[in-house]
């Protein structure tokens, strides 16, 4: 997939419409979640958020948010892995919602926004608000999601969710705006009475990314989005305001701090000279967004310490998607309120244009210009040795699956260098496994093309053959990668580690946290550390699907707590026993989601909820 995101975990979402431990067995494609927990936004609750994706998992990251005056989705992405693929939009009605807020270009956040189009949940006058950059990262982004979904949708069991006038429709809506605080009135259709404003801040997670801020009625809450502020040519994170609720990214937040940047990328250099000094090619899977152009600026600051002549000996390929998103990097280079100081200050000094391409950069425009990337080579004489930095970075598609064929298929030495989170069932994962344990070389199988076709290889190294797929009957490329060419490198995260996290929740001093994007063991070490550590904080919660969580004018929790679920409102018009009913019912969700997690069937976890429902109407 040649817009992979960022660090994500992978594996296996919550169904769409299984109705998971967390929602009730009778959940259908009428569900309403809203309706089912009796909730609605008023001036006693005027926040009621519902994850629609990215609550316990990594991807599909979509938060529903309702006010008294409106209706606002904070980010639309798709899941790279198995299972439900776009955010679950049950319970929305046609045109209902009035904008979107997109926290950054990622396609785990941005990747469903064509679907919003195309189910035509977005009111004709609706905006999409972002950061300059983030509109026009994601635009070609999506351009480029659309021919991946196209692939993917003639899998079995797969159908096509949008087409390429969602694309242009959607990408219609954007209205970029900067760093600061607005109105949403001045942009979106709602009324003029409605006092809701909006303040986007710096994330440091990539270019343009942002934390959203929304303020209704004397109330307000913070979405994290993608905290970052690792990367040292982007602006540290904003300070954000203080709030009644935070919703925040839980990625590592089992991490209390990361390998320093600086030591990470020594790291990955070395790696990459140690391959360039004997000769041998080297394969940078990347992703597009952030990872590629950091690796450019590191190279282009770096290539000059090999020894020798060696510089002018390498030939380093940028290809695929992170070409034209570095383009657009390029394009904001010398703006000092997306990029750090000391960038600009080098633009400024030195006449750079273009800081993120070292010399001896080619960007080819077809299979002929790869080819001859590998005719330019001489592996003997140790000349014009390619580092090929090429989308994706798990090699589940786009180009650097590709160059991967042709590397094995020529050479009996290679460097293959993985730069990021390699996700279970991803040729990557399949590498870096087989390193890890010390065992054979791995063969994996990539839904691609080869570059050069398979007769007109120069040489043969027998580790490159042809197998039939039997669901498709399709013959697939088979690639045996030797281990000893594999390096992982760690400590490039873009995400914040537990230090970050805990630092911009104690500056939003929120009564309520809820937990998202993040893998379990992560969200659990984080959610015990910021009760702790974060003073003001009632509840911290784990966001789960569907399950809407309710932001009340006044707290009422005296001492901080974990909930695994989160909490139902309590409305003045229900009496004690439904208030008491909804409590055992979210004790009970827990109890399910446990034994869920220790292996039981969907059977036998309804049958667990029937039971305790007739217990309970005894």
């Amino acid at each position: 997939m040649d817009n992979d995101s960022e660090d994500g975990t992978g594996g296996s979402p919550p169904d769409n419409h299984g109705g998971g431990p967390w929602q009730p067995p009778e959940a259908n494609e009428q569900f309403d979640p809203l309706a089912h927990a009796g909730l609605e936004a008023t001036t006693e609750t005027p926040f009621v958020v519902v994850p629609r994706g990215g609550a316990r998992e990594v991807g599909r990251s979509c938060y529903h948010v309702e006010t008294p005056f409106s209706t606002f989705l904070i980010d639309c992405g798709l899941n790279q892995g198995s299972g439900g693929q776009f955010p679950d939009f049950r319970g929305l009605d046609r045109e209902q919602i009035d904008a979107v807020f997109l926290t950054h270009a990622h396609i785990d956040h941005a990747g469903g926004l064509p679907v919003l189009e195309n189910q035509g949940l977005l009111d004709d006058e609706a905006p999409i608000l972002t950061t300059a950059p983030t509109a026009q990262i994601a635009h070609t982004m999506l351009e480029d999601s659309l021919k991946i979904h196209r692939r993917e949708a003639r899998r079995p069991g797969r159908s096509q969710q949008f087409w390429s006038q969602d694309v242009t429709d959607v990408c219609d809506r954007f209205e970029p705006v900067e760093y600061g605080t607005d109105r949403v009135e001045a942009y979106a259709p709602v009324s003029e009475n409605d006092p809701t404003t909006f303040e986007l801040g710096a994330a440091g997670h990539l270019l343009g990314s942002a934390w959203v801020a929304l303020q209704t009625a004397g109330h307000s809450i913070v979405f994290s989005g993608d905290l970052g502020g690792r990367a040292g040519y982007l602006p540290d994170i904003a300070k954000p305001p203080s709030a009644d609720a935070l919703i925040t990214e839980s990625t590592y937040g089992n991490k209390h701090s990361h390998t320093s940047t600086s030591t990470a990328q020594s790291n990955l250099f070395e790696a990459i000279a140690e391959a360039v000094e004997r000769g041998a090619p080297v394969l940078i899977p990347t992703f597009a967004v952030g990872r590629a152009q950091m690796i450019l600026l590191l190279l282009q600051q770096r290539l000059h310490t090999l020894p020798g002549s060696l510089t002018d000996d390498v030939h380093i390929v940028l290809d695929g998607l992170a070409q034209e998103v570095t383009d657009l990097y390029h394009l904001h280079a010398s703006d000092d309120s997306l990029f750090d100081e000391s960038l600009v200050n080098m633009i400024h000094e030195s006449g750079v244009s273009q800081p993120f391409l070292p010399d001896n950069v080619t960007v080819p425009d077809d299979d002929a210009d790869r080819q001859r990337v590998f005719d330019a080579y001489d592996p003997v004489e140790g000349t014009n040795i390619p580092i090929i930095i090429a989308p994706s970075g798990m090699l589940t598609g786009g180009n650097s699956p590709r160059y991967l064929a042709e590397l094995a298929a020529r050479y009996d030495d290679a460097a293959v260098v993985l730069t990021g989170y390699q996700a279970v069932g991803t040729a990557g994962r399949a590498l870096q496994s087989a390193t890890r344990a010390d065992g054979e070389a791995p063969t994996v199988t990539p839904d691609i093309d080869p570059i050069t076709p398979p007769g007109d290889w120069p040489s043969a190294t027998g580790s490159v053959g042809w197998v039939q797929e039997q669901e498709t009957g399709d013959a697939r490329l088979t690639i045996t990668v030797p281990t000893e060419w594999i390096t992982t490198v760690d400590g490039l995260s873009a995400h914040a580690s537990q230090a970050g996290l805990l630092a911009f929740a104690r500056h939003v001093s929120p009564d309520t946290i809820g937990l998202v994007h993040g893998p379990h063991y992560a969200q659990e070490a984080l959610q015990s550390h910021l009760v702790e550590n974060v003073e003001t904080v009632d509840q911290v919660t784990r966001l789960a699907p569907l399950s809407p969580l309710a932001i009340h004018a006044e707290t009422t929790n005296e001492m901080a707590t974990k909930a695994l679920e989160p909490q139902p409102s309590e409305q003045v018009t229900l009496d004690d026993q439904l208030d008491s009913l909804r409590e055992t019912m979210t004790a009970l969700s827990s109890a399910v989601a446990e034994d869920r997690n220790s292996g039981l069937t969907e059977a036998e976890v309804r049958a667990i909820v029937r039971e305790e429902l007739k217990r309970i109407q005894q």
